[in-house]
């Protein structure tokens, strides 16, 4: 006993310690010990079977959620506003990777003031200042140490949450990508009631057992004459008849659940078949109508548009009439509409058979005003591809024609509804032979807008040339339904157009979690920057991106400088139907200089509202709110603008309306080279001496291109996984350093740095003047080995 020897538990040969004393009375004080023991264990076990027995206060503590536990703590100085500057607030650090802040520390848990989630976030800090910048998709921190030792503290602690929280999402988000089949739920049915098959066998060898052992103390307490055992005995018996009827009753309980489960699984699964069946039935009887109307033209009238709901609630939204709107623009005579396009003019033309056969990317090319490379100087003492004069490059003006292959798209994307864009596995058959950098870049094909408002002497008339530059970047989408490639961590992209078109780009891939692409670029007489980032969300019946990030453009003969975000694209008919794209939101554009303000609405398409599809309106104030200019047109036809010669609360009166921007007519057989530009058509020529990172160079993107997209689709699953390794060993790296209280360096870029944008506060990567000089020396240590 002094060894810790349980009575009540039998040795190797089922004996107990009882039977192998020689005293009796000894014997029957164990016998007693044990029965206590025995006693108090079902006592506990009862207690535990009843839930009747379970006080309120224990049921409420043990229904509970489980919360974060604290990572770390501690006083910060946060930036609050302009008058009250940097103020003392509690801030904690939980383990899920959430940063929150009170005003005092007796406020956790009960009134938190505002929290950013660290892996959607990106994090930037000034040894110098001792200051910590958290900029997150809905909200920024500003914070200040009190000293460096705190800052290195909360850094270390802020980069270790924002790394283990981007892992635990990685880890999910390859979990959740492996979607089970019905067999598969199946077997998981099956499997479950093999287990709890099980279960009840191994209940009734427990309750034989109870039974036995029960035999055995009546049988050892039936020569001692004592009236306590045998009161123990009794109670042990009720307790043991108790836990033997709960365990039945919990047994009865698991056989209905079981049954009710599988008769709701299969209720289930014979709804999802005849679901899936309706779909296809649905897809193929669209197919068939669009191939009569294709067939027989003449009987089609007005085509009548499909709505398009932007909530992600289940409720429909209707418009019975069009929105009062803000003001009434009054024009003193009308001008020519000439928007006669419609969101559904027919069948695409890329039905009609052709004989045009796929030839390699580079076979087809024409002669332009181009150069070699002469660099010359810009006002940082930086090289620039700016030099007088240039010679003669020829550039194609065709691609290969794009293969008719029918691929499902539902079938790909009904498992990823709820998911980010950017982490849908989607084969080459989705895509168009761009990158995401090519298409930033594309978005240039009218910068001569803003050539033109480099000469305005006017501020506002120059914010109108600005807003139609910004609106001209969307020209192209209504039609371009195919997503471009996903770009690679350090991929690169190059474009000098100074000798034709009188500008140069850069753009890279400077970010993966979250995905974030960095653009520069430069005209005679101005500068345009841009962080390209943004949130897309597939709701089964459409899918949104909404761009965060801004856009910069800078006069050189000036001191104008403007900001403003894109606004948000979705794309409809993912299900059924053929797919069409809309452009819907305020584009809200500031003169950080002058304080001037503008506001370009990309009016949603209803089918109640009155006016035509993609329309645009919009209105420029000056700095002290007083309405200038009028804006109006549609995002792929044209932008006008007209001077505003009055206006009250309700109205506003304007002159004559002047056209700033016109679209380029698309060019013959445009809609089987993946509806082409001419500039989007020489994006993806090859080119000698760019950088080994460029996206010319990328092997899946280029296979596809010509027409090989099985190739393509083998090469992209290879270098996506080169990616992930890549990702895998950086964060295993890092993980170590972090364990060790080392600091581990992030991820820099080869031409752009991070740092804090002055005119909205966002963390933003800057170009750093270096890449043309590199391309000038042909030196490329600075570049990635990524293909």
């Amino acid at each position: 006993m002094n060894h810790n020897a349980k009575p009540e538990v039998r040795n190797g040969i089922r004996n107990f310690l009882h039977d192998k004393t020689q005293s009796n009375r000894f014997r029957c004080w164990l016998l007693k010990r044990s029965l206590l023991g025995s006693y108090s264990m079902m006592r506990l076990g009862a207690r535990s079977a009843d839930a009747g027995s379970v006080s309120s206060d224990e049921r409420g503590f043990l229904s509970q959620p489980a919360v974060a536990s604290p990572e770390k703590s501690g006083w910060l100085q946060k930036w609050t506003n302009y008058i009250k500057g940097y103020r003392q607030r509690w801030f904690v650090l939980d383990s899920e990777g959430v940063l929150s802040y009170y005003r005092n520390q007796a406020e956790v848990g009960v009134a938190c003031r505002g929290s950013v989630n660290l892996k959607e976030s990106r994090i930037h800090s000034d040894s110098a200042s001792n200051s910590i910048n958290i900029s997150g998709t809905s909200q920024s921190f500003h914070l200040k140490a009190n000293n460096e030792i705190d800052r290195n503290n909360w850094l270390n602690a802020l980069e270790y949450a924002r790394h283990r929280a981007c892992k635990k999402q990685d880890l999910d988000d390859e979990d959740n990508n492996v979607v089970p089949t019905l067999e598969d739920m199946d077997t998981m049915v099956d499997n479950i009631k093999t287990v709890m098959m099980k279960k009840l066998e191994e209940l009734k060898v427990f309750k034989k057992d109870i039974g036995d052992t029960q035999k055995e103390l009546e049988q050892l307490l039936s020569d001692i004459d004592n009236e306590r055992v045998y009161n123990l005995l009794r109670t042990f018996k009720e307790q043991t008849e108790a836990l033997v009827q709960k365990s039945e009753e919990l047994v009865d309980l698991n056989k209905e659940g079981t049954n009710n489960f599988y008769r709701f699984f299969t209720n289930e699964h014979d709804q999802r078949c005849q679901l899936q069946d309706q779909i296809e039935t649905l897809a193929k009887q669209h197919s068939n109508l669009e191939n009569a109307a294709f067939l027989n033209p003449s009987s089609t009238g007005t085509t009548q548009q499909q709505k398009s709901p932007y909530d992600d609630s289940d409720d429909e939204e209707f418009h019975d009439a069009p929105e009062e709107p803000e003001f009434e623009v009054n024009t003193n005579e009308d001008t020519e509409d000439l928007h006669n396009s419609d969101m559904s003019s027919g069948i695409s033309n890329g039905l009609e058979d052709t004989d045009t056969a796929s030839h390699s990317s580079s076979q087809f090319s024409r002669k332009v005003p181009s150069s070699g490379f002469v660099s010359m100087t810009n006002d940082e003492g930086a090289v620039t591809p700016f030099a007088f004069p240039k010679s003669i490059k020829s550039r194609r003006s065709i691609v290969p024609t794009r293969p008719q292959c029918s691929v499902n798209l539902w079938s790909i994307m009904k498992n990823c509804i709820g998911k980010e864009l950017t982490k849908i596995p989607m084969p080459v058959n989705f895509n168009e032979p761009l990158s995401v950098l090519q298409r930033i870049t594309e978005d240039l094909e009218y910068a001569d807008l803003l050539d033109t408002a480099a000469n305005c002497t006017d501020p506002a008339e120059q914010m109108c040339y600005v807003a139609a530059y910004a609106t001209s970047c969307y020209s192209t989408t209504g039609n371009r339904t195919t997503k471009p490639f996903n770009p690679l961590l350090g991929e690169t992209y190059e474009c000098d157009r100074t000798a034709d078109r009188g500008w140069w780009s850069i753009t890279e891939q400077v970010s993966h979690h979250p995905p974030a692409t960095a653009h520069h670029a430069e005209g005679r007489q101005w500068t345009m920057f841009q962080e390209f980032n943004m949130t897309s969300r597939f709701r089964g019946k459409y899918l949104s991106v909404t761009p965060t990030g801004f856009t910069h453009i800078k006069f050189k003969n000036s001191k104008n400088h403007y900001t403003y975000r894109k606004i948000t694209t979705t794309v409809h008919n993912i299900i059924v139907g053929k797919l069409w794209i809309d452009n819907h939101g305020e584009m809200n554009i500031e003169n950080h200089f002058t304080k001037d303000k503008g506001v370009v609405k990309f009016h949603a398409y209803s089918y109640f509202s009155p006016d035509k599809a993609r329309k645009v309106s919009g209105l420029v104030k000056d700095g002290s709110g007083n309405p200038k200019f009028a804006l109006q047109g549609y995002w792929d036809k044209y932008i006008e603008m007209a001077k505003v010669n009055k206006s009250d609360k309700n109205s506003i009166g304007t002159g004559v309306f002047q056209r700033l921007w016109t679209v380029n007519p698309p060019f013959a057989n445009s809609e089987t080279m993946h509806n082409f530009t001419q500039l989007a058509i020489e994006l993806n020529e090859p080119e000698e001496g760019v950088a080994p990172t460029d996206s010319r160079l990328r092997p899946d993107q280029r296979l596809m291109e010509d027409g090989q997209w099985d190739e393509a689709n083998e090469e992209k699953e290879k270098l996506e996984e080169r990616q992930r390794t890549k990702r895998k060993i950086r964060e295993q790296e890092a993980e170590q350093a972090m364990r060790q209280g080392k600091a581990y360096p992030e991820y820099e870029p080869s031409w752009f740095e991070k740092t804090q944008d002055e005119c909205t506060g966002s963390v933003i990567h800057v170009y750093k003047n270096e890449y043309w000089s590199c391309k000038e020396k042909q030196d490329w240590a600075k570049s990635k080995e990524i293909f």
